[in-house]
């Protein structure tokens, strides 16, 4: 009873900071782990204790297998050697410098646990990064490569954990052996996640062929995918975060051709809910353990020198992440004497300044065991956490900030490779439906089906002419596309408020309301979720 009433606390002061933060400066991660901090120091508000193995079971799979779902498979395909290159050589790379210089600048850790702190922090957030480059439509392979690198370096980065808590627990640790290790925990983690995947996808298959499922069936399996995948991985001794991962790029590849429209929309809906309520529960937490967090990291070192850890070890994550995108660039260049120009580093200073750390580098953080085997405290437990905790805020303060002022600065803009994929894409499926209408000509054996299949021949005619029309006159037709997109939601917004006000006059039933509202919403949501042309 207790631990449903704190759930329900947390789910109220989530919505009451996101509310809050919609007029505040910066990504709402902020606003959440400020707003923990703020509820933990009210006498009133209860005192949660986390159980880090829960934490990180209940918080991770969800949160990777979704990131997996919503990965476009043929651009990170097409992108595949910079995000491998970021997500394993940046995330090593990351861990060995910010480990040394936690190991010489922290009195008392253990060298183990200051890899672990630099292999933690050296995942960035597809959250924070994407709630800016979406909004700028920054260039496509851009976009691809900060996604697949920010699902890519959540595994590798977390395996990277996983050894160096490991040995920090005396489990001693072999760099052949280490590498023969992770191989076989990440080839075996992934090839589990693509069975388990596929599994449930036939699953749902077998389900759907003796129209023994609905949308709520579906959902629920989807929903339980990333546990099955993660649990299984870790009883058979490999990478759960890796299956995770293999799991959701498969559904993500089946379940948009597999799923009917009304699932689709319900999943996206749930999942939505489920990320913003795990997101959101995940930073005010950390922020609640803060207070007891200091005071445990003040015993051991004062003020001055927990401020000066944190911005040296915050430093450290972002100048290594950015000397890694200029030496990935420029030495290659200059080896091959290639210009600089054509090394664009606009765009590696983009993505340099996108590391910001989040959710992943916090649920790893709090999922460091309290107790060694032994009983006795888990070394440097407490300082890992707090650095972790500061090198989050640094990076959403300072990077999250800035990021939208330096694309903008730098003139970064969507290419036209979308927009001309979505202009090809309209076109051939407005011919095939085209093309089908007119092979019903001849079924047409009644006037009034003549004219019902007539005028919506007409209008096909009509969308075509359209597109065509774009295609030659590209700016008139994008600024006729926009207006028209305004104008739609205009009269969607009018149809919707006549409606309601019928249903509060008591002049239509709840049964004729619902359905007239849910066929407006889709068709809302159709508008709002199209891409709006932008002028020249």
């Amino acid at each position: 009873m207790v631990a449903f009433e704190h759930s329900l606390i947390l789910l109220l002061l989530v919505a009451s900071l996101s509310v809050i933060g919609r007029w505040l400066p910066w990504p709402p991660l902020i606003t959440y782990l400020l707003g923990g901090v703020g509820a933990a120091l009210l006498p009133q508000f209860p005192r949660l204790q986390l159980d880090p193995g829960f934490f990180f079971l209940c918080f991770l799979p969800p949160l990777l297998f979704s990131d997996g779902w919503l990965m476009p498979l043929r651009e990170f395909v097409r992108a595949k050697r910079a995000i491998l290159t970021l997500a394993i050589g940046l995330v090593i790379f990351t861990t060995v410098t910010v480990g040394l210089v936690a190991w010489w600048l922290v009195p008392g850790l253990p060298l183990a646990m200051a890899f672990a702190l630099g292999a933690i922090v050296s995942p960035t957030d597809a959250v924070a990064v994407n709630a800016i480059t979406e909004r700028l439509r920054v260039p496509a392979r851009l976009t691809t490569v900060l996604n697949g690198e920010s699902l890519m370096n959540d595994a590798t980065g977390l395996v990277a954990f996983k050894f160096a808590l490991a040995a920090a627990v005396g489990a001693g640790f072999s760099l052949t052996r280490g590498a023969a290790e992770f191989a076989l925990l990440s080839c075996g983690g992934f090839a589990l996640g693509l069975a388990a995947g596929y599994g449930i996808g036939k699953l749902r298959d077998l389900l759907q062929h003796l129209q023994s499922s609905d949308p709520l069936i579906e959902i629920t399996l989807s929903l339980v995918t990333p546990f099955v995948a993660y649990l299984a991985a870790e009883a058979a001794g490999v990478s759960g975060i890796l299956a995770v991962v293999a799991a959701g790029l498969y559904s993500g590849w089946r379940d948009p051709v597999q799923m009917d429209a009304e699932t689709r929309q319900s999943a996206f809906a749930v999942w939505g809910l489920l990320i913003f309520w795990l997101n959101g529960i995940a930073f005010v937490l950390l922020g609640l353990q803060f207070p007891t967090l200091f005071m445990a990291v003040r015993e051991h070192f004062s003020l001055a020198q927990a401020i000066g850890f944190t911005a040296l070890i915050s430093g450290t994550a972002i100048v290594a992440r950015l000397a890694w995108m200029f030496s990935g660039i420029y030495l290659p260049a200059m080896a091959t004497g290639v210009c600089a120009r054509s090394a664009r580093p606009a765009s590696a200073l983009v993505l340099g300044w996108a590391g910001m750390r989040g959710t992943v580098t916090l649920a790893g953080a709090l999922s460091i065991p309290l107790l060694l085997p032994d009983g006795t405290p888990f070394p440097g437990r407490d300082i890992v956490i707090f650095l972790a905790f500061g090198v989050i805020a640094v990076t959403l303060l300072l990077q999250g900030t800035t990021l939208e002022f330096l694309i903008k600065r730098l003139g970064l803009r969507e290419d036209q490779s979308r927009a001309q994929e979505d202009r090809m894409a309209r076109i051939t499926a407005v011919t095939a439906g085209l093309k089908a209408l007119r092979s019903l000509e001849s079924a047409a054996t009644t006037a009034d089906q003549a004219a019902a299949l007539a005028q919506v021949i007409s209008e096909y005619e009509h969308r075509l002419a359209v597109l065509d029309a774009e295609s030659e006159t590209r700016r008139s037709a994008r600024r006729r596309r926009k207006a028209g997109h305004a104008y739609r939601l205009t009269a969607l917004l009018a149809e919707r408020q006549t409606i309601d006000q019928l249903w509060r006059d008591t002049k239509i039933a709840d049964e004729v309301h619902r359905p007239l509202q849910q066929l407006l919403d889709h068709e809302e949501s159709l508008l709002r979720n199209s891409p709006v042309p932008a002028e020249d």
